[in-house]
């Protein structure tokens, strides 16, 4: 797949970053955090955030600028060989793949659960994973410009839920802190972390951006993402007490099961449903973007061959966890226990690699 015609502003990447990373902090993240912290899961966004923020300010921020809008496997082919280019290429197409896998099951779960409970699994996953490769195959600033749309009006439905639901809260839920020691905020701040780190993959895109990120842009994106974080996490502590909230499979859409308004207006849940689809949408579209763009398939000739395919594993992958929802659990656990540290060690190789010079071809011989 070639460059998009026409560079992409930060500000599209910015507003699809805060609704792809944003629904793992969101929605993904904080029933993790609540069962293993309950009380101070709170506390453990800003431990991961006092992680996050040199990483993403110094590290990740300079192998950007060192890149220079240079196609993120161009880049590596200049510094080291080919087999360890495959190497790092495989790894991170493996955790596109989790990504979009993780999500979709999550977001076909929720709906059975919730809004469509008598509607087959498997129609719910068909139609959303066609969404999706439609989204898709339309490239990176159809997603990015659509996340234009959609972000302002999920971001105003999440004011109005947490303004709507401040009568009822109880904020003596938040304490006292450190109620079971350091070890369950550590342990939480981990899966925060992990998705934290997604950031990292902006290098895969960072050649279609009409400039490179500054400093400043990091540290307000990643201080954004904490507070998609900490918002549902204190809000589901406040309203149903930490025990309660620790059981909690969606708290985050909890929340909005509580909102009255006056006598005669409730059950405006359905404004969740749009919130949700809508961060599902971009973050299972733009792994399989960019799946497209790195993957084993990239060399075929009709891109819908290599999207399809890839859109047929994943489906096969969700319908069968979708059959033991255990085994997804487990899953969700391991990788966000995990990911921090292979997003960790990928960034750092790539820190070391740009302090290396570009590698000098062979000349042919006469």
């Amino acid at each position: 797949m070639q460059l998009a015609s026409k560079p992409i502003g930060l500000w599209p990447i910015v507003m699809m970053t805060l609704l792809s990373v944003g629904l793992a902090n969101h929605v993904i993240v904080v029933p993790m955090l609540l069962a293993e912290a309950k009380r101070d899961a709170w506390l453990c966004i800003p431990v991961a955030l006092i992680i996050a923020l040199p990483i993403a300010a110094f590290p990740l921020q300079r192998v950007m600028f060192k890149m220079n809008r240079v196609r993120f496997d161009e880049w590596l082919k200049q510094r080291i060989p080919a087999f360890f280019v495959w190497l790092i290429i495989a790894i991170i197409n493996l955790a596109l793949l989790f990504v979009a896998f993780g999500t979709l099951v999550d977001v076909v779960a929720w709906t059975s659960n919730t809004y469509l409970p008598e509607t087959p699994q498997i129609v719910v996953l068909f139609i959303f994973c066609f969404i999706s490769m439609f989204a898709a195959m339309n490239g990176l600033r159809t997603i990015a410009y659509v996340s234009c749309i959609l972000l302002p009006i999920v971001v105003g439905l999440g004011d109005f839920v947490m303004s709507a639901n401040m009568p009822v809260k109880d904020y003596r839920y938040l304490l006292p802190m450190l109620e079971m020691g350091f070890s369950p905020i550590f342990k939480g701040a981990v899966h925060s972390l992990s998705a934290f780190m997604e950031l990292s993959f902006l290098l895969l895109i960072q050649h279609e951006m009409t400039k490179s990120f500054k400093k400043w842009h990091l540290v307000l994106l990643t201080i954004m993402l904490m507070t998609l974080t900490i918002g549902p996490t204190i809000g589901a502590i406040t309203l149903f007490g930490p025990n309660e909230a620790s059981l909690m499979r969606y708290p985050a859409y909890s929340q909005w099961r509580l909102v009255k308004i006056g006598k005669y207006f409730e059950h405006v849940d359905f404004f969740a449903v749009f919130q949700w689809l809508s961060g599902a949408l971009i973050r299972i579209s733009l792994p399989l973007y960019l799946i497209q763009i790195y993957g084993p398939f990239k060399k075929l000739k009709h891109k819908w061959i290599s999207m399809l395919i890839t859109v047929l594993l994943l489906m096969v992958a969700s319908f069968t966890v979708l059959m033991k929802m255990k085994w997804y659990m487990i899953l969700m656990h391991a990788y966000f226990s995990v990911a921090w540290i292979v997003f960790g060690i990928l960034l750092l190789l790539l820190w070391v690699l740009s302090f290396r010079n570009v590698r000098k071809t062979a000349e042919p011989k006469a």
